[in-house]
């Protein structure tokens, strides 16, 4: 399918970024003067928001003013989202949006207190993840194959948990479920780190959430990582298959981030905060950073961010649909 062959060359694009201009930091006058709040839609901790955190010290460093975090959590990340489209276009509040704000909350709410395509504008593209399918290292059922059969053959005893009903994580097994029929049921956490703990204390088996989210467990030996959603086997974790290699070729998700801002956002402001952006994405130990716990740093055209949206905008519409996925 299109769609599919779109989402996975992307994430195997290698990151390329363009050439840095210093001079871009003089295109934004006095910008900034003051704190910038960078808008998490996610929990302290998480995968996320430690890319948040990561690039906020660069950009502090870079420009001169704190890039604090504000987190600011729920409703799939539409609160987030929707203080940034409602704040001042004036360059002080940045979303870290990303496939939560712009491609699954407009397709699960009916009216959604924002608009993703109107009311926010994409700045820089910071790169993506895949999501990391792990169980507790006594589950016997450690492949997706065995998974699949043991959730034939008992439906909905088999249960697993990530970071609230339509993140790309739920999304994933809910395309699973629609691929192979496997019944297993879902129980939706605040956050990963939530989820995890609850695997590492043997209450469910499963959890699957953005692979920084869980490589830390993984790494430990505490969590048994079973596949991983990506086109190619994340370098973070090379001895995982990924969801394509056990037969289901459909399933390449990629948790993707960028900074937004306020429609009506001067250029100039916007320009300065893309150059610095790219800069740090540059930056080694940004990338061995991000890199270490499975995040890829990458650089796309603004043009071509637009295209790449609408397109998971479509795709995961038709996921949520055919599940009859409501918020909660």
């Amino acid at each position: 399918m299109r769609r599919r062959h779109f989402t996975a060359a992307l994430a195997a694009v290698p990151f390329t970024p363009a050439a840095f201009v210093p001079s871009a930091f003089a295109q934004g006058d006095d910008w900034p003067n003051r704190n910038v709040r960078i808008v998490c839609p996610f929990t302290p901790g998480g995968s996320q928001d430690n890319i948040a955190r990561r690039l906020a010290v660069k950009l502090t460093e870079y420009l001169g003013q704190s890039f604090v975090i504000d987190n600011r959590t729920g409703a799939g990340g539409s609160i987030a989202a929707d203080n940034v489209a409602k704040s001042p276009p004036d360059g002080y509040s940045v979303l870290l949006g990303g496939i939560g704000s712009h491609a699954l909350v407009p397709n699960l709410y009916a009216k959604p207190a924002y608009n993703a395509f109107t009311d926010l504008e994409p700045v820089a593209w910071i790169g993506t993840q895949p999501n990391l399918l792990c169980c507790h290292p006594n589950f016997p059922h450690d492949t997706l194959p065995k998974l699949v059969a043991a959730a034939k053959a008992e439906p909905g005893k088999i249960t697993y948990g990530s970071s609230g009903v339509g993140t790309s994580p739920s999304l994933t097994m809910e395309i699973l479920k629609q691929q192979t029929g496997a019944d297993m049921t879902f129980i939706s956490y605040r956050g990963a780190a939530a989820a995890a703990a609850d695997v590492l204390a043997g209450h469910i088996p499963l959890c699957i959430a953005n692979i920084d989210s869980l490589m830390g467990q993984v790494t430990a030996g505490k969590l048994k990582p079973i596949a991983s959603t990506g086109a190619k086997r994340s370098p973070a974790a090379p001895d995982t298959p990924t969801f394509v290699e056990a037969g289901y070729p459909e399933i390449v998700v990629t948790s993707w981030s960028m900074w937004a801002v306020p429609t009506g956002t001067p250029a100039k402001m916007k320009a300065k905060l893309a150059a610095a952006t790219e800069k740090a994405l540059q930056s080694p130990d940004v990338i061995a950073s991000m890199q270490q716990g499975g995040f890829e740093p990458g650089f796309m055209p603004l043009t071509e961010v637009d295209a790449f949206i609408k397109a998971e905008h479509k795709r995961w519409g038709e996921v949520i649909r055919a599940a009859g996925i409501k918020p909660q």
